[in-house]
């Protein structure tokens, strides 16, 4: 167990946590003393990730697993409710979860705008209103929300994602004007080309209407577009989003931080 324990006697919800960011997002905050309650719509990955967790973990925290969708009303409500059961309180919650679909607008059906929105920001929205709750009658808490690259920058062939995760920005920045007086902060990420099961299938999806491989494809956009001309990792988005949730960022809210290698710095 790390030494560094930032986060000792707090709880972070983190949703979309059986893969990628959300995984990695979780391990740390366990490494770092916090009791982590872990969303995913997969349970097995919630198996795999307890398992992982619970040497972490230790004596003095933690591990809630909860297999549900996040654009189901009934899951946020169960996150609060089951969340306050076993820890008392709701300290961060990190709103990763989410979905993908490629293709422009005029090959996006209503089924699938729908199913986008309603996971990415609707379900968003949902988890941080129940959440949020507890936040401000404590006085006290972390908002952070995955917005990725495309909240911040046009993408083609992602007219639904691109549109879900801009929301997503702009809800980030309407929690930290509305809360911050209550104790709250609210901040955003925008993570760019990760290694993560979404990006794969993103890249396969792109790779397939190019006649390429989804690893040509993403080789031929990192290396056009990121100046570090690689991915990156889940653990280094993570090490932003617990800087965020930390005190040292105690008077950072309403800010959209890209984590991309320099893609949005500017495009080629």
């Amino acid at each position: 167990m790390s030494s560094q324990q930032r986060f000792k006697s707090k709880v972070a919800v983190i949703t979309g946590a059986g893969s990628g960011i959300g995984r990695a997002t979780a391990v740390a905050f366990a490494r770092e003393g916090a009791s982590v309650v872990a969303v995913d719509v997969n349970g097995e990955a919630l198996k795999s990730l307890e398992k992982e967790l619970g040497p972490i973990a230790g004596k003095e925290a933690g591990c809630l697993t909860i297999e549900g969708d996040i654009a189901a009303e009934e899951t946020g409500a169960e996150i609060k409710l089951r969340t306050l059961e076993e820890f008392g309180t709701i300290s961060y919650l990190f709103n990763n979860a989410g979905t993908e679909f490629v293709a422009p607008l005029l090959e996006t059906s209503v089924a699938d705008w729908n199913r986008v929105i309603e996971t990415n920001l609707r379900g968003t929205f949902l988890v941080t209103k129940a959440c949020l709750e507890v936040m401000v009658n404590n006085r006290f808490g972390v908002v952070i929300n995955n917005a990725s690259d495309a909240g911040i920058r046009g993408l083609r062939m992602n007219a639904a994602y691109s549109t879900s995760k801009a929301g997503i920005v702009h809800l980030t920045r309407s929690i930290a004007m509305d809360y911050a007086t209550l104790g709250v902060r609210s901040n955003c990420i925008c993570p760019g080309c990760i290694k993560t099961p979404l990006c794969e299938r993103f890249n396969e999806e792109v790779g397939s209407r190019e006649g390429i491989s989804g690893k040509e494809a993403l080789n031929k956009f990192v290396m056009a577009n990121i100046p570090m001309e690689r991915v990156g990792l889940p653990e280094e988005v993570a090490s932003v989003v617990l800087f965020l949730a930390s005190d040292q960022a105690s008077y950072i809210t309403g800010a959209v931080i890209p984590i991309d290698g320099g893609l949005t710095a500017g495009m080629n």
